[in-house]
């Protein structure tokens, strides 16, 4: 689902009936970045926000926290990646609909060079191999004694 320039805590009711709609699972707690703010429950999702832990918190509480977090912290660097390589921070087509088809572009396109990466390394693994046999062969060796 595409939205417009929308300030983050106001798509979250649309993005979780989008969730529930395609998995059939309502998600209970949602961890996001400071830009969704303000309400803390919508709909019986909990919404999670990093910041300093609770002095009440237990030491595993505080690192189930660290690492949802850092999950989420993680999704950041493929979004700047997408925007700067595959021209989803450009936008030539109209309307919402027009957004929605540059979002599915930008994601296919990453996914297809993913997808290349992980059948081509084989093979080219096989192929140094062959040229590393065949040029250590025909290099004279040097022996010293």
């Amino acid at each position: 689902m595409s939205f417009r320039n929308e300030y983050d805590g106001h798509t979250i009711e649309e993005a979780l009936g989008q969730v529930e709609r395609l998995t059939g699972k309502c998600i209970k707690k949602l961890a996001g970045d400071r830009g969704y703010r303000g309400r803390k429950e919508i709909s019986g999702t909990q919404i999670l926000i990093p910041g300093v832990p609770k002095k009440s918190d237990s030491r595993n509480q505080k690192l189930k926290k660290h690492k949802l977090f850092c999950k989420r912290a993680g999704i950041e660097p493929t979004i700047g990646h997408l925007k700067s390589d595959y021209r989803l921070g450009r936008n030539f087509y109209k309307g919402v609909v027009g957004d929605s088809i540059n979002i599915l572009l930008a994601a296919a396109a990453y996914n297809f060079k993913r997808a290349m990466k992980v059948l081509l390394s084989p093979i080219l693994d096989f192929v140094k191999m062959v040229f590393g046999m065949l040029f250590c062969n025909s290099i004279p060796m040097k022996y010293t004694f």
